[in-house]
C-alpha cells in the first residue's frame, strides 16, 4: 500500500511566538494522530516547510485547511507524490525551529549531501532529500 505525501512552504503572516508554535504543534499532533497523518515541520525566520503524509483524501483536505489558515501567507505546494512507505512514520508532527545563528542548527544544513543521504530515506525517489537540500541552501544564504 502506498502513502500520499505533500510538501508545502509558506510564510508566517506575522510574528510567531513560542507559545503559538507550541499550540500549533499540540493541536497538529492530536489531530494528525486521529487522522492517521504523519509528517514534519521546519520553521525558521518566518518561513514554514512541512511534509504531510497519509491517505490522499485526508492529506489534501488538511493541506486545504492549512492553506486557508490566517497564520500562513504565500502558501505553495512544492511536491505531491505517492511513496511505498512513510518518511516520517514515527512522528505525528516532528518539529525543528531553525536558527541561523545557532551553531548546531547551521551544522544540520552544512552537512554534505552524502551525509544527508544517510539520514533521509530516498524511497520516495529522493524528493524529500532534494527539498531539505534546497531548504538548506536558502537557510545558509539567509544567515
Amino acid at each position: 500500500m502506498s502513502v500520499y505525501q505533500l510538501l508545502y512552504v509558506s510564510g508566517a503572516s506575522g510574528a510567531v511566538t513560542e507559545a503559538e508554535i507550541e499550540q500549533i504543534l499540540s493541536s497538529s499532533r492530536r489531530n494528525n494522530a486521529a487522522l492517521g497523518v504523519t509528517g514534519m515541520l521546519l520553521y525558521s525566520d518566518g518561513a514554514f516547510i512541512q511534509v504531510l503524509e497519509g491517505d490522499e483524501k485526508t492529506v489534501k483536505a488538511l493541506a486545504r485547511r492549512i492553506s486557508h489558515d490566517r497564520r500562513h501567507r504565500n502558501y505553495m505546494v512544492l511536491c505531491e507524490q505517492f511513496a511505498e512507505e512513510r518518511a516520517f512514520a514515527d512522528w505525528q508532527m516532528g518539529f525543528k525551529r531553525l536558527d541561523p545563528q545557532r551553531a548546531g542548527d547551521r551544522a544540520v544544513f552544512e552537512a554534505t549531501r552524502p551525509a544527508l543521504e544517510g539520514r533521509i530515506a530516498t524511497g520516495d525517489g529522493g524528493i524529500m532529500l532534494e527539498t531539505v537540500t534546497a531548504f538548506s541552501r536558502d537557510f545558509l544564504r539567509a544567515a
